[in-house]
């Protein structure tokens, strides 16, 4: 009879493997013939490498929360670092990380440290079949790990098909999608040996909430089998939502809220209602549903219905009351502005219902600035603001040259105040659209040139601008990559207290007084239409309401730009 010999390694014999090997030489006498196989399984018992994996996974299993990962997307963090530090490669050291990040050691290690620190490394229960007198189908017993206060991370719905408690989806990052064994329209019927039959999809959830540790599940699984999932989207939101204000979704509670400007990872687009995603700066990862594009637009679209019902409503003017408003003189303003050739707004700004924007880190190639654009309201400071940022550094700032048609004056200088052409090379150029905004004053026409911008950032430096905020539909191009800085007015109040005591100026033609209470009203309406309207592409938002805190604020903004990389569109970081 075979002797079985001891381990002469250093690592710790697990005691349930030493056992299985005391009992190879009695295997091996009821199974004649069958010596190569014993063989093999005795040489893999007694491989080093397996007792250090055992011994490892008892020492994870046995931590009880003694310590806690600093983080579990290792693999994601080294990911963003390598595309952040490959565009240094004269550097030698970024050339070293970039090749150690590169290693597949490396990444393996990084991998298994995110799978450690999620606690993916307990063994998986592999699916029991079991033969149904009825139907013949296959049933299957799946065991997860449920930490505490955590949701099992899928909806629960009752079939209206067979009337059965059902899985609808499995959301991304719960400990049901880490199992990896539960897919939507599985049959759900016990859980922990606990039959639910004649539960209410409320009752069940509740009973799932007060189970921790280990849980079993009996499922008969779906038909279709698990739906191909599509790739993982990171996406810029647009709008905000609140899950508990929507009354069509099917679970508030594994709604995800979002604000307008918040980055998603979009995880599954399986459902054409409901998508899934989960923050960027969550670190667990853990899905939540959010209204998926067509959704959101189909809802946008019955609001802005009703808004008008509402706008047109017929209104009872009692005659007795009725004063006719006398028209005020209309102001001779010098406004930049893109003239649209139908005459109208385009789609781009009445139209359009922004969802979701697909976008990416980008981070700036060494001496090329991204131009900042500062939209607001006329009245509201976002000139004074860049002329006060060009003054923190007059080197390093610049502002645009822009183009007209009028005649040069004594004192002023080709290319300092303007760059001079004559209407017929101007409108030649407007005609090519090499003009991101211009108008008529005067019988003369001004614009801003989209060559201009180019040069200001080809020489190294930061271009200023301050267009009408129709030029922003050709301002936002990969070519420019422009940061849109957007200067909000404060309320009416905050507007009067700030500028009456301050005796703000307002431009008016030729003449310099103070702002009206009318004109302060008007700087705050249009504030707001301008915020509805285009919020959806602003990338940072100023109020206004101290001209010191605002200019402070916009120089902490203007300094992360130009140190920190941003999301972008997808395209621009080519």
């Amino acid at each position: 009879m075979p002797i079985t010999l001891p381990l002469t390694s250093n690592v710790r014999i697990d005691a349930d493997t030493q056992k299985l090997l005391v009992a190879l030489p009695t295997l091996e006498s009821r199974l004649p013939g069958r010596e190569p196989e014993i063989a093999f399984l005795r040489r893999f018992l007694r491989n080093r490498y397996l007792h250090l994996t055992v011994h490892m996974y008892h020492k994870l299993r046995g931590r009880d929360g003694c310590f806690e990962p600093l983080s579990d997307f290792a693999v994601a963090q080294a990911a963003d670092v390598y595309c952040t530090v490959r565009v240094k490669t004269e550097d030698p050291a970024v050339r070293e990380l970039l090749k150690l990040l590169s290693k597949p050691h490396v990444q393996a290690v990084l991998y298994t440290h995110d799978q450690v620190a999620i606690g993916d490394y307990d063994p998986h229960i592999d699916p029991i079949p079991v033969e149904d007198e009825r139907e013949r189908a296959a049933v299957k017993v799946v065991s997860i790990i449920k930490k505490h206060n955590e949701p099992l991370g899928a909806t629960i719905q009752v079939s209206g098909e067979t009337g059965c408690m059902e899985i609808a989806r499995v959301l991304h990052g719960g400990a049901a999608d880490r199992s990896g064994l539960i897919s939507a329209g599985d049959e759900l019927h016990e859980i922990n040996g606990i039959g639910i039959f004649g539960m209410s999809p409320d009752e069940v959830v509740e009973m799932l909430s007060k189970v921790s540790g280990s849980v079993t599940l009996k499922l008969v699984p779906s038909l279709h089998g698990p739906a191909w999932r599509k790739r993982e989207l990171i996406v810029k939101a647009l709008f905000t939502f609140d899950c508990s204000q929507d009354e069509n979704i099917p679970c508030p509670e594994a709604g995800l809220s979002f604000r307008q400007g918040d980055i998603l990872h979009i995880v599954s687009q399986e459902d054409a209602t409901w998508w899934q995603a989960y923050r960027h700066e969550d670190p667990s990862k853990r899905a939540g549903l959010i209204p998926s594009r067509h959704y959101h637009e189909r809802q946008e679209v019955l609001r802005r219905a009703k808004a008008r019902e509402g706008r047109y409503l017929p209104r009872s003017i009692s005659p007795c009351r009725y004063s006719p408003k006398v028209p005020r003189q209309p102001r001779l303003r010098k406004t930049m502005y893109h003239i649209v050739q139908n005459g109208v707004f385009t789609d781009f700004d009445t139209d359009e219902i922004p969802a979701y924007e697909e976008v990416e880190l980008y981070m700036r190639k060494p001496g090329c600035f991204r131009p900042v654009v500062f939209i607001g309201a006329p009245g509201v400071g976002r000139n004074e603001l860049k002329r006060r940022l060009k003054a923190s550094n007059p080197l390093h700032f610049q502002e645009v040259v822009p183009f007209t048609t009028r005649e040069r004056k004594p004192f002023e200088e080709e290319g300092k105040e303007y760059h001079f052409l004559t209407r017929e090379e101007m409108e030649e150029q407007i005609i090519a659209q090499r003009f991101v905004e211009y108008g008529e004053y005067r019988n003369h026409l001004y614009g801003t040139s989209v060559d201009s911008i180019k040069e200001v950032i080809m020489s190294g430096r930061v271009c200023l601008l301050a267009p009408h905020t129709q030029a922003l539909k050709f301002l936002r191009t990969y070519e420019l990559k422009p940061y849109v800085i957007f200067i909000k007015s404060p309320t009416l109040d905050k507007l009067k207290e700030s500028r009456m005591p301050a005796r703000a100026r307002a431009t008016e033609a030729e003449s310099i007084r103070p702002f009206s209470i009318e004109e302060l009203e008007e700087i705050e309406e249009a504030s707001k239409k301008i915020e509805e309207r285009y919020g959806h592409v602003f990338d940072h938002t100023i109020i206004n309401d101290s001209l010191t805190d605002a200019t402070t604020e916009l120089l902490m903004v203007a300094s992360k730009i130009e140190k920190e990389p941003q999301w972008v569109p997808v395209g621009w970081g080519q």
